[in-house]
């Protein structure tokens, strides 16, 4: 799935909520580490999400109108080909594409 969080998707994910880990899976957040604004004016958030195995956590980070990369696109697409799906996808409206 391709996914692109929209500022009320960032500010509302707490711990305890399910989020994309770093595999591209809905995982439970563990710990929010870091909330904040980048230069650019987008929100991003930092945080853990448990691990599948059950005795570890994934760091996993989104920005605010920006493509949720994960292993799962990268294994699929090139970094400009990601690009591109961004910029489609933002200019059709869209949040959600499935692969």
């Amino acid at each position: 799935m391709l996914y692109i969080p929209t500022l009320r998707d960032i500010e509302s994910l707490s711990v305890g909520d399910m989020a994309m880990d770093c595999f591209g899976k809905k995982a439970t957040i563990t710990q929010i580490t870091h909330r904040g604004i980048t230069l650019s004016r987008k929100a991003f958030i930092l945080y853990y999400t448990a691990s599948s195995t059950g005795n570890g956590q994934i760091s996993m980070s989104m920005k605010e109108d920006e493509l949720v990369r994960h292993v799962g696109t990268s294994a699929k697409f090139t970094s400009w080909q990601l690009d591109d799906i961004e910029r489609d996808m933002l200019a059709k409206g869209e949040r959600v594409r499935e692969l």
